[in-house]
């Protein structure tokens, strides 16, 4: 659903900027050697559902809602290449109340945060008078995150902790449309390539028979939930 929300968005910003070429020469055409940029961006994943017969069982209801909010800086070493740095903050909470195969409603709430530092390198190329321009990201991002979840089950409750770091190598590009010389709208979509995960699983506080696992990735999707939409300064 995202896709359909953004790109309708960015094709509304692409024809009014094009309408403006008369003011075409106070829009940043390159991204000059010694510039410098501030960004700001999130995502938003969010769903409800209700009666909902999923694949493996039937959802009586769903309250998910999680995001992410990431704030990064760069410096320009060369024309239309940067070096930059990001930190990110993320949030995830689900109640779900499900029936399991014995037709009985069990209870599911979960809560999650992680903690993200980004350093990455961007390589820009500007299109048509530069009002608009493309780039390609590639950043290694290093994560701890955290969760709680309890297991409302029929005749106990399941508290299970997690934490885990991650190492993820990956690749993002994106697109920026300059309304102004200095401020521009972005976005971006994440590809990520190599990935991997440490974490540890604690039941009911019983650290004696912690689970432990690791986990390696190779994936070259387009992945359309990291889907990130921002405002950006460059100076």
């Amino acid at each position: 659903m995202k896709k359909y929300i953004v790109f309708p968005i960015l094709f509304f910003l692409t024809s009014m900027v094009m309408a403006q070429n008369h003011k075409a020469d106070s829009i940043t055409k390159n991204i000059i050697q010694g510039s410098k940029y501030l960004n700001i961006s999130f995502s938003l994943d969010q769903r409800k559902a209700e009666n909902e017969n999923q694949l493996l069982r039937d959802v009586v209801n769903q309250d998910k809602l999680n995001y992410d909010v990431t704030l990064s800086s760069g410096y320009a070493i060369k024309e239309n290449f940067t070096l930059g740095l990001g930190l990110s903050y993320g949030r995830q909470r689900e109640d779900i109340v499900f029936l399991n195969e014995e037709n009985q409603e069990i209870t599911n709430k979960s809560l999650g945060q992680d903690f993200s530092i980004i350093p990455n390198m961007r390589k820009y190329i500007p299109l048509g008078n530069g009002t608009f321009q493309i780039f390609v990201q590639t950043d290694l991002r290093f994560t701890y995150g955290e969760s709680l979840q309890r297991n409302f089950l029929v005749n106990e409750v399941e508290k299970i902790e997690t934490d885990f770091f991650e190492l993820r190598f990956g690749v993002q590009p994106g697109a920026i449309i300059f309304f102004d010389k200095n401020f521009a709208f972005e976005t971006s979509v994440g590809l990520v390539g190599l990935s991997s995960k440490w974490s540890s699983k604690t039941v009911n506080g019983d650290v004696d028979n912690q689970t432990k696992i690791t986990e390696n990735n190779i994936n070259l999707d387009l992945n359309l939930l990291s889907l990130q939409l921002g405002v950006a300064y460059y100076f």
